[in-house]
């Protein structure tokens, strides 16, 4: 998956991206957001990439699954 670590030196992906979800659990609505670095595969389209994000986002936190995404973005990781 990708890595989430602020601050560190080690190498990062070409690009930061970042997710916002929608969930409900038993006490209401709640919001979510994931966030991280990582270098597409060559020739991928952004919709390949939210959706292998979102795959990774959801095997690593499962709940997730049926939340609904509110928004979704990524560029490339430099400034």
């Amino acid at each position: 998956m990708t890595d989430t670590t602020i601050g560190t030196n080690e190498p990062q992906g070409s690009h930061f991206w970042h997710m916002s979800f929608l969930t409900q659990n038993a006490t209401g609505l709640s919001a979510q957001w994931r966030a991280g670095h990582w270098t597409p595969t060559p020739g991928m389209s952004r919709f390949d990439t939210m959706n292998e994000l979102r795959r990774q986002v959801v095997a690593a936190s499962p709940y997730l699954a049926d939340a609904v995404m509110l928004s979704f973005d990524i560029q490339p990781n430099q400034i």
